[in-house]
C-alpha cells in the first residue's frame, strides 16, 4: 500500500555546510529528492520554492571509506605483528643472555678461577 519513508529536515544558513555522515550510520546508502526553502522572518513562514534556488551537494566515492577501513585494518594487523616480533626477539635475547651467563659460570668454575 504505502511504501515505507523516512525525512530528515535541518536548517542551516547562507554560507553554512552540513555533513550527512554526522547523523547517518555507516553502510546506509542515502538516495532520494531534496528541495530548499528561503525563510520569511516577516511571514515567520517558509516561502514557496523558488526554481532558481538550488544547494551544491558534494557526494564522495563511497569506495574510498571501504578502501580507507581495509587500510586501517591491514595497519592495524601489521603493526599487531611487528610488535609480537619484537617480544619473541627481547625473549630470545632475555634467554640467550642468561644461558650465556650460565655456561660461562660453570666455565670459570671448572677451571677453579672463581
Amino acid at each position: 500500500m504505502f511504501p515505507p519513508s523516512c525525512s530528515l529536515y535541518f536548517h542551516i544558513g547562507e554560507t553554512e555546510k552540513k555533513c550527512f555522515i554526522e547523523e547517518i550510520p555507516d553502510e546506509t546508502m542515502v538516495i532520494g529528492k531534496y528541495r530548499t526553502q528561503l525563510w520569511d522572518k516577516q511571514a515567520n513562514s517558509f516561502l514557496p520554492a523558488t526554481p532558481g534556488l538550488g544547494m551544491h551537494v558534494e557526494i564522495k566515492d563511497p569506495e574510498t571509506k571501504y578502501r580507507e577501513e581495509r587500510f586501517r585494518m591491514t595497519s592495524e594487523s601489521t603493526n599487531q605483528r611487528v610488535l609480537w616480533w619484537s617480544i619473541a626477539q627481547t625473549l630470545i635475547l632475555l634467554v640467550t643472555g642468561i644461558w650465556q651467563m650460565k655456561h660461562l659460570k660453570s666455565f670459570f668454575e671448572a677451571k677453579k678461577l672463581v
